[in-house]
């Protein structure tokens, strides 16, 4: 058996000041915002050449979790972050690339991102698995392009709210009451069916049916990211609300003296053409976003601590 390697090459006009471009790219924190199918990401580590950094996300085809693990370089002088996967999904051996932007006329950038993956020439699936992140490639490319395109409203438009409760019990209960999707249906009053699919431990798809407060039943989807006894971070992928182009949260879980503090968050990108339906400034409808849905994570939380208060009873 030999070593395969591939080489693919994206490019993208984006019209945005190369500075600015780089940023959002090299800012973890922001990818969550530019790219639809990501979860969550984290920062493993940093120095004056570059960072480790972790990103989950949500692959469609394979209707599942999965996330990679890279050191980057980040030399803004040149325009390049280039990166080398530690973790390359199987069956490669080997994952590594670069994003190069080079300043355009009228401040535009021309982003290309470039891939090398290497595999066994024995592996049976490894061209398809070349071709499937090819593609996510192309679609990163487009959707960068999207977000600066709308980045103006993006920020108008999203709003973020929290809730949060002391829940005395142990934090081994809590946290399962939320992360055993499995069993909503018996725990959660809204909650009429779950189906958990959980490939690898802890990364998790979800999808849901739930009864809203008009009767109707509506069906979700989410994926989740799950740290025991720590944190859980979603992203809803399916069943949007009408209201919301993007949905994503976290539930933190902290042992305190009396109890766990458990917070939930929440962020969502409001469409300007259903604020407008609805007769609402963009203020208005943030308001009436974070007070109701922020109220029902809040009643969410009772429902644990009712549950488990019954169940010890």
């Amino acid at each position: 058996m030999s070593l395969v390697t591939s080489q693919s090459v994206h490019r993208a006009l984006v019209n945005a000041p190369q500075d600015v471009v780089f940023d959002l790219i090299a800012d973890m924190e922001e990818q969550r915002r530019i790219f639809q199918s990501v979860i969550h990401t984290a920062q493993l580590g940093r120095d004056d050449a570059g960072d480790r950094v972790e990103r989950w996300s949500w692959i469609r085809p394979l209707d599942a979790v999965r996330s990679w693990r890279a050191r980057r370089e980040l030399d803004r002088s040149a325009g390049r972050i280039t990166f080398a996967h530690e973790n390359p999904p199987a069956p490669l051996t080997a994952v590594s690339g670069e994003w190069q932007f080079t300043a355009q006329p009228a401040g535009a950038t021309l982003v290309e991102l470039r891939h090398e993956y290497a595999f066994d020439d024995g592996a049976p699936d490894g061209k398809e698995t070349v071709e499937l992140l090819d593609r996510g490639s192309a679609a990163q490319l487009n959707q960068l392009s999207d977000f600066v395109e709308a980045k103006a409203d993006i920020d108008e438009l999203q709003v973020s709210y929290e809730s949060e409760l002391l829940i005395n019990e142990p934090i081994e209960d809590v946290y399962t009451y939320f992360s055993d999707a499995s069993r909503w249906n018996e725990r959660i009053p809204h909650c009429l069916g779950a189906t958990l699919k959980e490939e690898t431990p802890n990364l998790q798809v979800v999808t849901m049916d739930v009864q809203v407060p008009s009767g109707a039943v509506h069906t979700t989807k989410q994926a989740r990211v799950c740290f025991p006894n720590e944190k859980i971070i979603w992203r809803q992928l399916e069943g949007l609300p009408p209201l919301d182009d993007a949905l994503y949260g976290y539930m933190l879980f902290t042992q305190a003296a009396e109890g766990v503090l458990v917070r939930t968050g929440q962020t969502e990108l409001l469409k300007r053409n259903g604020v407008a339906k609805r007769g609402w400034t963009v203020a208005e409808a943030k308001h009436h976003v974070a007070e109701v849905r922020g109220g029902r994570n809040l009643d969410s939380l009772k429902s644990a601590q009712e549950y488990l208060s019954r169940r010890r009873a």
